[in-house]
């Protein structure tokens, strides 16, 4: 395994891009530090990253860089390295819906396990299913002049079903009854009680064995009497009394608990069997000769009892695969031992939601129970953040492998944690980073070999997990932010300073502003999202398209005859142009939510925008931008060129729709490069302005 403590940055190998360098672990004052907080927006290859880690292909290397000195290759020895992440989660969570029960919490390989034995179960029905459908086929030929005769009865049974123990004796290849003696093996195949007596089956099967050796006795028997009528007639009386006096011997042998010798008579009984094979022999000789003739050769083919071999073969391999895969379940259930299992993570849940909320309680049948106080939920209403904070403590349980728990932090190892608040609202979240709070202070104990790299999108979360880290040892943790456009994977950040509702307004203005044709194209939905949160700072309001607030804001604006008009002209736009969260695209057929606008008249769109934001706070997009980034150029500088590109829209205000001029569309078509993307030149430029 790689000395975890020695790991200063990772090398992958990758298919797309070559061989990336992510300094992870190193500082600025040139240490090593033990955590590692990386933020990355969806995209940017934070699940890469940890699918690098977490699969041990031959391309990922750990380094260590010790200052002023060559890098030295640690190797690729993945055995310390835990990742917990989406993958995680799907291989180690599910709901277990259990027949007639309510579902259950299968978490860990338990659910691969489960799901194996219930494959090896289906094919054993499967092998059982085949040898059925072989000895019904066999069947089925033998009486194929009259397939309704094998329903004849005969004493209890039919004359189908006792050719039908003819036939599973012959194709098990007991049909020689000298090889069968009930005092040399009283548990055997010719034993037919079972734990409740014997059943017709097993009669029948015992009976059947001294088929194959009467039939000739009787054929004989017949060529030399030429009286079948009269043998049907009394040989059908003397076959039921023969059948009741030998199983009123077998229930006497029954209650002498088996013992087959006792009653002394155990010679009688086997003649007896072989008088009840000669009389039904007899019977179907005289009432069906074709079948009893038919019987000389046997009833089944080589190649059928060589298929029946296979199946029978097939069927006892995966029994026996059966037992074995479940006695290791229970060897794996007393290893992680369920008590242990609910006790840390019950101790874990308590931290995130609280007392008397979510906890979970041992299920006889290998999973666990969701309980909320005192009552039980079904697994099947927890929230994605919920099971996923689940799985999330299921993975620390696995990380103790039944150490205390104050210590398995501080063994040598790599804890990788992809997005762990993904899917959660803010009270989930808030408990996670506690409970991650509370962790990170074993891991980051002076005693601890343990390093930590968390990665997220959530910047909230990436800041509140720096705080608590810093207020524990500033020295051992290292920021950074992932990079979509540079050559540098990752930078250097410190979270207190991303803004990225800045961020989005810059590139509007870069936009919209006729001296930056060069700008990247905003992305729509991120349109949306600036004019809903600017609705709610300026105006109280979260609706993109609400009518009422811009209604009074129209009115509020009556004494400028060009911007009240500008206002009522912008106002139907916004339902034109509500993109992502349109529900009527849908409706309508729009299933990849494509932008309802392109080219020259979505450039129309953003400045409408920006314009009304301007019109109504003046200085909000200035001085976020200015205060953000500390822009070259003056507030007053872009105030002004926001009033100038006001005047040119409120000369000529219109509605703008999706006509435009080819020119204009495959323009910005190539700025777009798809998904709202500008060419790789212009992201490098934008990306050092932003630096």
């Amino acid at each position: 395994m790689v000395d975890a403590m020695e790991v200063s940055s990772i090398k992958i190998e990758t298919e797309y891009a070559g061989e990336k360098e992510y300094p992870i672990f190193t500082r600025p004052d040139g240490k090593i530090s033990q955590c590692a907080i990386i933020l990355g927006e969806n995209g940017s290859g934070k699940s890469t990253l940890a699918r690098a880690l977490s699969t041990e292909t031959g391309k990922t290397k750990f380094l260590n860089k010790e200052v002023n000195k060559e890098e030295e290759d640690l190797g690729s020895d993945f055995s310390n390295v835990h990742v917990f992440n989406e993958e995680y989660v799907i291989k180690n969570f599910r709901i277990y819906e259990k027949a007639s029960l309510e579902p259950i919490i299968l978490l860990g390989n338990v659910g691969e396990r489960l799901d194996r034995l219930a494959e090896i179960e289906k094919n054993i029905e499967s092998c059982g299913m085949g040898i059925s459908s072989l000895k019904d086929d066999i069947l089925r030929r033998v009486f194929h002049d009259d397939y309704s005769a094998r329903m004849d009865e005969v004493c209890d049974f039919t004359i189908g079903e006792y050719i039908y123990s003819c036939i599973e004796n012959e194709l098990e290849g007991k049909n020689n009854i000298d090889e069968y003696i009930w005092d040399n093996d009283p548990s055997g195949y010719i034993n037919i009680f079972e734990e409740t007596g014997y059943t017709m089956d097993t009669y029948l099967r015992w009976v059947a064995l001294d088929y194959s050796s009467v039939w000739s006795e009787v054929k004989e028997e017949f060529d030399d009497t030429n009286e079948m009528g009269r043998l049907a007639w009394d040989g059908e009386s003397e076959m039921r009394v023969c059948h009741m006096e030998l199983t009123r011997q077998l229930d006497s042998f029954r209650e002498a608990n088996n013992n087959y010798t006792s009653l002394g008579i155990s010679g009688w009984l086997l003649e007896q069997r072989r008088k009840m094979a000669k009389l039904v022999s007899c019977f179907i000789y005289d009432i069906y000769p074709n079948l009893h003739t038919e019987s000389e050769y046997g009833f089944s083919s080589a190649y059928e009892r060589q298929k029946f071999q296979n199946l029978k073969q097939q069927r006892m391999s995966l029994e026996a695969q059966y037992k074995s895969e479940y006695e290791n379940l229970i060897i794996y259930q007393k290893k992680y031992s369920v008590d242990s299992v609910i006790q840390y993570i019950n101790q874990w849940l308590h931290i995130v939601f609280g007392e008397n909320n979510i906890c979970l309680e041992a299920d006889y049948d290998f999973g666990y129970k969701v309980k909320v106080g005192d009552r039980e939920i079904s697994p099947k209403y927890l929230s994605i953040g919920e099971q996923n904070i689940l799985s999330l403590c299921y993975f620390l349980v696995n990380l103790c492998a039944g150490e205390n728990s104050d210590n398995f932090l501080t063994k040598d190892q790599i804890i990788v944690l992809d997005d762990p608040v993904s899917s959660f609202d803010n009270d989930n979240k808030y408990g996670v980073t506690s409970l991650l709070g509370y962790l990170c202070q074993s891991i980051l104990s002076n005693a601890s070999e343990t390093k930590l790299i968390i990665m997220t999108h959530d910047l909230s979360f990436a800041l509140n997990m720096s705080r608590m880290i810093k207020a524990i040892d500033d020295s051992k943790l290292s920021c950074w932010e992932l990079q979509k456009d540079s050559s540098d994977v990752l930078k250097k950040s410190k979270f207190e300073d991303i803004d990225r509702y800045a961020d989005m307004l810059r590139d509007m203005y870069d936009f919209a502003v006729p001296s930056q044709k060069s700008a990247v194209v905003p992305v729509p939905n991120d349109i949306r999202r600036i004019w809903e949160a600017f609705l709610s700072f300026e105006l109280g309001e979260t609706s993109i398209a609400e009518m009422g607030a811009m209604k009074k804001l129209s009115e509020s604006f009556s004494k400028d005859e060009k911007i009240e008009r500008f206002i009522k002209i912008f106002i139907p736009q916004l339902f034109i142009n509500s993109d992502s969260h349109s529900k009527s695209q849908v409706m309508n057929g729009n299933l990849y939510l494509t932008p309802t606008l392109d080219g020259k008249p979505y450039e129309d769109f953003v400045k409408n925008i920006v314009c009304c934001m301007h019109i109504i706070a003046p200085r909000h997009i200035a001085w976020r931008m200015k205060k953000y980034k500390g822009e070259g150029k003056s507030v007053l500088k872009i105030v002004e060129e926001l009033d100038n590109l006001t005047k040119d829209v409120l000369k000529s205000p219109k509605i703008v729709t999706a006509m435009s001029t080819l020119g204009e569309t495959q323009r910005l078509h190539r700025m777009r490069h798809r998904g709202g993307r500008a060419p790789q030149r212009i992201r490098r430029q934008a990306a050092k302005r932003k630096r």
